[in-house]
């Protein structure tokens, strides 16, 4: 019998990392070939070729893997994330700095970024340790302070490499997470408020990201700080309601530093327009829906928590990035998902919609009430309150009819 799976979200994520491949390409070939270091044409498009069917074959591996599998295991990829983010503090392991920041691990002539790997260990980690303590988030002690301490050794440990973006947005997915498991939104508050001060405090005394907020609230110069992102808008500007065409960007020639990684939207924006970059959007948002349609039909909370991370992990980056190409946002160097060139990344986004490509493997015809009602009495508390108000405010399946909180499935089913 045929496996059962989300194929729309199979689709979209197919759809992504072609368009990356090709807007690699189309960035960097001219760029490649003028450069006599490398001069060949092709040279990144071979490269995001091999990564790209490196991620195709992890995602399929993931997809293969019960899900239910990774709860036992999640407190050892948790430590071996640790060891990973440890080393890039070894300068034998480090190597010399990028930019004023030792991120990655190198192998030879190859680099790893443990970081890529640290934001699912942490969603990992936290769909398991919510599903085991569902009925205890209210204790802030016993429940709440754990996660915490765990997530925040990563954030510290991250931001002081520094990687500004990439700890902002492991705390977006995990305050997510929270909140959707039902953490009372006090203690979120607790945490939020010293942590946004601590926040500041750093990026303050951070030459490299207290430039890039200066830059974001007051343009920068010209031809230093605010020339990336001012040739960026440039970009999108030019690019008009249906853009220059594939391969006929100007501003990719050198104006735009980066652009095949964090500002590959830009080049979008420039060749196929305004509607080429609501498509891309649009591709996005269809992926949190089929992501929060898996989360919600999963047969249990580690199901719903490990897809709801996950889901959020790969939009909250979608969203950073476009923000910030747009001057929504300070500069993160966060890339765009599935379509920026990068290594790492890819192979692990790809990789974690294989999970979420299981998970849905495994889906019920809706969330199984049990998971929020059918223990609400042995939740109690405040606890309960968020449950009971999370499961009224869940999108109704037309296939399943519904009376005073309870799921009642039709008769012959």
């Amino acid at each position: 019998m045929t496996q059962r799976y989300d194929k729309v979200l199979l689709i979209v994520v197919m759809v992504l990392v072609s368009l990356g491949v090709v807007m690699v390409f189309s960035a960097t070939s001219i760029m490649c070939e003028k450069t006599e270091k490398i001069g060949d044409a092709y040279y990144y498009l071979k490269k995001e070729l091999f990564r790209a069917a490196v991620g195709a074959l992890a995602m399929m591996v993931a997809f293969k893997i019960d899900y239910r599998k990774y709860k036992r295991f999640s407190g050892l990829i948790i430590g071996i994330a640790g060891v990973l983010i440890a080393g890039t503090a070894i300068p034998a392991l480090a190597g010399d700095a990028v930019k004023g920041a030792t991120r990655w691990i190198r192998l030879g002539e190859q680099s790893l970024q443990p970081s890529e790997f640290v934001k699912v260990a942490i969603v990992l980690f936290l769909a398991e340790y919510l599903s085991r303590k569902a009925e205890k988030l209210d204790d802030f002690k016993n429940s709440f302070a754990p996660a915490v301490a765990v997530i925040g050794a990563f954030v510290v440990f991250i931001a002081l490499q520094p990687n500004y973006g990439m700890a902002i947005s492991i705390t977006i997915v995990s305050t997510i997470m929270l909140f959707v498991a039902g953490v009372p939104m006090r203690f979120l508050a607790y945490i939020g408020a010293p942590g946004a001060v601590l926040l500041g405090f750093g990026v303050m005394h951070s030459d490299h990201a207290r430039t890039r907020i200066l830059t974001f609230l007051q343009g920068g110069d010209p031809l230093g700080s605010g020339f990336q992102i001012n040739q960026s808008l440039i970009a999108l500007g030019t690019g008009g309601l249906v853009g220059k065409g594939l391969g006929n960007g100007v501003q990719k020639l050198f104006y735009v530093p980066e652009i095949h990684t964090d500002f590959i939207f830009a080049v979008i924006g420039e060749e196929f327009g305004f509607l080429g970059t609501i498509a891309v959007m649009s591709l996005f948002l269809i992926f949190c829906w089929r992501g929060l349609k898996i989360a919600m039909r999963a047969p249990d909370r580690f199901g719903c928590n490990l897809a709801i991370g996950l889901t959020s992990m790969i939009f909250v980056y979608a969203a950073l990035n476009v923000g910030v190409v747009l001057k929504l946002l300070p500069t993160t160097g966060i890339p765009l998902p599935f379509i920026s060139y990068g290594g790492s990344a890819l192979v692990v986004t790809m990789a974690s919609c294989g999970v979420l490509l299981n998970i849905s493997s495994h889906a019920t015809k809706s969330l199984e009430a049990e998971i929020l009602l059918g223990e609400e009495y042995a939740i109690g508390g405040t606890n309960a309150n968020n449950a009971r108000r999370r499961w009224n405010r869940r999108t109704f399946d037309p296939g399943f009819e519904y009376s005073s909180g309870t799921q009642v499935p039709p008769s012959g089913n």
